[in-house]
C-alpha cells in the first residue's frame, strides 16, 4: 500500500485549519460568537458572586469579610465588562474577557491564601477554571495560550503561599498534578474547539458558495429559458414572428373581437414565382430577399399590427381595428413597399422585380364561431385570386356579414370581389 506522506504531513500541520483560521471574516465572526458568549458569562460571573457570596459568608463565618470583598470586586469587574463589551470594547472581547478570566484565578489565589480554612476549595476552583474556560470561551489560541501560562503562573504562587498546616505537601504535590492535567485538557479542548469551529465555518462557506452557484445556475437557466421562450417564437431566418406565435396571438385577436366587438384585418401575402428566384439566383441570394421582404414588410406597418412569416415565402399580417376599407388601403401600401424595393427577379412577366401578391379579409364578432382554417382560407382565397388575375396585386374576400353593411358596399365595389 502507497502512503501519501504529503497528505499525512499537511494533516498533522494542519494547513487548511490555518488558513481558515488567518481569514479575516472567520476571525470577525469568532470576535462576534466571543462578545455574545462573554456577555452571557460576565451575568454568569455576577450571579454566582451574589450566590455564593451569601452561602460561603454564612457557612465560613472567620473568612466572611474576606469572601463579601472578593464576591463583591468579581461582580463589578463582570458588570463593567459587560457594559464594555456592549459598547466602547465591542470590537475588541478578547482583552476584557482575558482580564476577567484571570479576574477569577486571582480571587481564587486570594482567597486559598487569606482563609486557610478554604484552601482545599480554593484549590477545586481552580483546577476546574481552565477545562470550563476552553468550553466557553471561543478566543484565539495564542490567547488561550498565554491565557494558561497567567494560569500557571497563579497556580504555582497558590502552591507555594497557601498556608502548610491546612494544605499538606503531599496534598500539594497532588493539587499540582491536577493542575498539570486540567491545564492539558483545557488546551487540547480549546484545540479540539477551534478545530471543529473552523470545520463548521468551513462547511458553511461551503454551502453557501453551493447556494450562490445554485442561485447563479439558476437565474442563468432562467434567462436561457426566456431567451428560448424568445427565439422559439422568432423566425430563425427573418428575425420577425413566426406560426407559433401568430397562433398565440390570434387566440388574443379572437378574445379581444370577442370582448369589444371591433374588426380586425387579416392579409396573406405570398412573393411572385419566388420559386425562379432559388432556382436562378440560388438559396442564399432567395434568403436575403425573404429577409429583405419580411422587414420591409414590418416596417411598413403600424406600431399595433403585426407580421408573421407563415411559411416558405408565405407571410401573414394582422392589422388592429381595422374595417374592410383601412385592411385594403395597407395591403396596397405592403404590396407597394415590396415593388419599390426593387430587388432583383430572373422572370422577365414580373418586370424583373421581386413583387407580392397579397389577399386580405376582414374578421369580426359573427367570425367567433368560425375555426382558425376559415378565417385563414378566407385570406387564402384572396391571395390565389390575385395570383390568377395577374399577380403583384391585391384582393379581398369579405364574409357574408361585412357585406351586409351599408359601410362595406364601397369597399366591396372597389374591388370586385366578396
Amino acid at each position: 500500500m502507497k502512503i501519501d506522506f504529503e497528505a499525512v504531513r499537511a494533516g498533522v500541520r494542519s494547513e487548511a485549519y490555518y488558513a481558515t483560521a488567518s481569514e479575516p471574516r472567520f476571525q470577525a465572526v469568532e470576535r462576534h460568537h466571543l462578545r455574545l458568549a462573554a456577555r452571557v458569562g460576565m451575568l454568569v460571573i455576577i450571579l454566582i458572586a451574589v450566590l455564593g457570596g451569601v452561602i460561603d459568608a454564612l457557612v465560613h463565618g472567620r473568612s466572611a469579610s474576606l469572601i463579601i470583598g472578593l464576591d463583591v470586586t468579581l461582580g463589578v469587574v463582570a458588570a463593567g465588562a459587560w457594559q464594555l463589551l456592549g459598547s466602547r470594547l465591542r470590537h475588541y472581547p478578547e482583552p476584557v474577557v482575558f482580564f476577567v478570566a484571570s479576574a477569577v484565578v486571582i480571587a481564587c489565589v486570594v482567597l486559598g491564601i487569606g482563609a486557610p480554612e478554604l484552601s482545599v476549595l480554593a484549590s477545586g476552583y481552580l483546577l476546574i477554571i481552565p477545562p470550563v474556560v476552553s468550553q466557553v470561551i471561543t478566543w484565539r489560541t495564542w490567547t488561550h495560550t498565554l491565557w494558561l501560562a497567567f494560569f500557571l503562573v497563579a497556580m504555582l504562587g497558590f502552591l507555594s503561599l497557601a498556608p502548610i498546616a491546612d494544605l499538606s505537601p503531599r496534598e500539594k504535590l497532588d493539587i499540582a498534578v491536577l493542575a498539570v492535567i486540567s491545564f492539558v485538557a483545557s488546551f487540547i479542548g480549546h484545540v479540539l474547539g477551534i478545530r471543529s469551529r473552523i470545520r463548521s465555518y468551513s462547511q458553511l462557506r461551503t454551502i453557501q458558495r453551493l447556494h450562490r452557484s445554485m442561485e447563479r445556475q439558476r437565474k442563468e437557466l432562467s434567462r436561457a429559458l426566456a431567451q428560448l421562450e424568445r427565439t422559439s417564437r422568432v423566425d430563425p431566418l427573418t428575425r420577425i414572428a413566426n406560426r407559433l406565435r401568430l397562433d398565440e396571438d390570434f387566440e388574443e385577436v379572437r378574445a379581444q373581437v370577442n370582448r369589444t366587438g371591433q374588426t380586425y384585418g387579416l392579409l396573406e401575402a405570398d412573393l411572385d414565382r419566388f420559386k425562379a428566384v432559388n432556382d436562378e439566383l440560388g438559396h442564399l441570394a432567395g434568403d436575403a430577399v425573404l429577409r429583405t421582404v419580411a422587414q420591409a414588410l414590418q416596417g411598413a406597418l403600424r406600431a399595433g399590427d403585426h407580421v408573421y412569416r407563415y411559411g416558405g415565402e408565405e407571410f401573414i399580417v394582422l392589422i388592429a381595428n381595422a374595417d374592410a376599407a383601412a385592411t385594403r388601403a395597407t395591403a396596397e401600401r405592403l404590396r407597394a413597399t415590396i415593388e419599390g424595393l426593387g430587388l432583383g427577379h430572373p422572370d422577365g412577366h414580373l418586370g424583373g422585380r421581386v413583387t407580392v401578391s397579397v389577399g386580405g379579409t376582414v374578421i369580426g364578432p359573427a367570425d367567433i364561431d368560425a375555426t382558425d382554417g376559415a378565417l385563414f382560407d378566407r385570406a387564402d382565397r384572396a391571395m390565389y385570386l390575385a395570383k390568377t388575375n395577374g399577380r403583384n396585386r391585391v384582393k379581398m374576400e369579405l364574409p357574408g356579414w361585412y357585406t351586409a353593411l351599408p359601410e362595406a358596399v364601397e369597399a366591396v365595389a372597389t374591388d370586385g370581389t366578396a
